[in-house]
């Protein structure tokens, strides 16, 4: 045990605190990361609640969050030498420099975005100085979170399926196209919903296709004539159809759910990643293809339907790309999605596989690189990973950075930048990840009771130290890279 470690001093609560600034560090080798994991308002929450909170000098600025903002909200302003040393809880965005983490005291904890799969060093360092890592993009909802918008989204989609003409059975036919006209948050759940039937297609358009107008009826969007194979759905119907769902109904559905342990990430900005990927890959597509004049003119496909490849398709509809292919299990099966690749400007993937699945099977191949992609093609994935912790797509090795954001192989442009947000979304991404860790320490989790009182959602997203090397059944995860912030 490393000399100086209090066993019991790991089981309180967290009342003296540290906000660490970014440097360089192993995710940051260009300096190119300025965020700061809380704001001014987030300080003060913590303060109110008893807490004595250092900041590193300098931590806020780049965001807009001089030291006299922190200051006025009860905070200590520190050295980054003094920050990390006689504190019961360091937070800090990014995972810090090894030599950081090494000046910590040992039995205090680091709350951080740890990607340890990726920087697997970074457990060592932590175990040697019994400092006790919870990686901040592995706390999970304990039990999964089932809101009553995304039921409603979900219970409507399945009534619009359940009316199609000849269909028993609420789940989409195989041989059906289904196309969502418009764009809405609230409309996660029923193009979710959607995209786990598998049906032969499945796209979300600016507009209603041509020669169609909007659907005409509740409960059946099917148009007639044109193609018998397609469902398009409206979303403004959509949520009048979710409006109109007695809340017994909703209780109903959430009572016949088989709850996961763990549901979403408790703190993550996925939407925001996304977006500022898909913003990216338009800007990049655009400007290597004179041909294309303008996002009206972009054919996207996005591959993956989760929280981060919502975000995606909410960007490219903002800035007027006209139809968007969601690509969902059946149609990243081959020899399917090579008709996508191929057909494709900007193809934008949003799939993270699991642990058992990484570096052994791939959506886009390097064979699609020679022989499927065409030149000029825009390749983002925002999942990414490194050697150790491979993405889905197999030309991708290594992360980018926004220094530095893309790289071409075979005509093609590919970019997987650790912290999309700060192409684009940097205080909007700050202001989500401070209120999220606030709730995580206020509030549901409670985290600011310490380790000790921490309930399977933070248990399970610590990666190192000696409270989980006390754990009777602690083992190592297999952990993801995902970069969602």
């Amino acid at each position: 045990m490393t000399a100086g470690f209090d066993p019991v001093r790991a089981g309180r609560p967290f009342r003296r605190i540290g906000l660490a600034a970014e440097h360089k560090s192993p995710e940051n080798p260009h300096g190119s990361e300025v965020r700061v994991a809380l704001t001014p308002g987030g300080v003060e929450s913590l303060v109110r609640h008893g807490c004595a909170v250092a900041v590193e000098r300098g931590a806020g600025i780049a965001m807009g969050y001089c030291d006299a903002s922190y200051l006025a909200a009860g905070a200590a302003i520190q050295s980054r030498g003094d920050l990390y040393r006689g504190k019961d809880l360091v937070i800090k965005l990014k995972g810090p420099a090894h030599h950081d983490l090494a000046r910590m005291d040992p039995g205090s904890s680091l709350l951080c975005m740890a990607h340890v799969q990726s920087i697997p060093k970074r457990i060592a360092v932590a175990d040697a100085r019994a400092v006790n890592l919870i990686a901040m993009e592995l706390i999970k909802e304990s039990p999964e979170l089932l809101t009553d918008s995304y039921i409603r989204s979900r219970l409507a989609m399945e009534k619009i399926f359940a009316g199609l003409a000849g269909n028993s059975s609420p789940h989409v036919p195989e041989a059906c196209s289904v196309a969502f006209v418009g764009f809405s948050a609230d409309a996660f759940g029923a193009v979710q919903y959607a995209a786990r039937c598998c049906p032969r297609s499945l796209q979300v358009l600016q507009g209603h296709p041509p020669g169609r107008g909007a659907s005409g009826g509740h409960g059946s969007c099917r148009h007639p004539g044109h193609d018998p194979g397609l469902l398009t759905v409206a979303v403004d119907e959509l949520a009048e159809i979710a409006a109109g769902i007695p809340p017994p109904h909703i209780d109903e559905h959430r009572a016949g759910q088989t709850l996961k342990a763990f549901g979403k990430r408790r703190i993550q900005c996925l939407h925001e990643t996304g977006r500022a990927g898909a913003l990216f890959g338009i800007d990049l597509a655009l400007a290597r293809n004179r041909h294309l004049h303008g996002p009206a003119c972009l054919r996207t496909a996005i591959l993956g339907y989760g929280n981060v490849a919502f975000g995606a398709l909410d960007e490219c509809l903002r800035h007027g790309v006209p139809t968007v292919d969601i690509l969902t299990k059946r149609a990243t099966e081959r020899p399917q999605v090579q008709r996508y690749l191929h057909n494709s400007d900007l193809i934008i993937n949003g799939v993270e596989q699991p642990p058992q699945c990484r570096g052994r099977s791939y959506i886009i191949t390097d064979d699609d690189l020679r022989t499927v992609l065409r030149p000029g093609t825009v390749v983002v994935d925002l999942v990414g990973g490194c050697a150790t912790n491979r993405t889905a797509v197999e030309p991708i090795v290594e992360c980018t950075h926004p220094a530095d954001p893309y790289t071409v192989r075979n005509g093609v442009c590919l970019a997987s930048v650790w912290g999309w947000p700060l192409m684009g979304f940097q205080k909007e991404s700050v202001e989500c990840y401070s209120r999220q860790i606030v709730q995580v320490l206020l509030h549901d989790e409670q985290l600011i009771n310490g380790l000790g009182a921490a309930p399977p959602g933070i248990l399970q997203a610590l990666v190192a130290g000696p409270v989980l090397g006390r754990r009777p059944s602690s083992q190592r995860m297999a952990l993801s890279a995902t970069l969602g912030g």
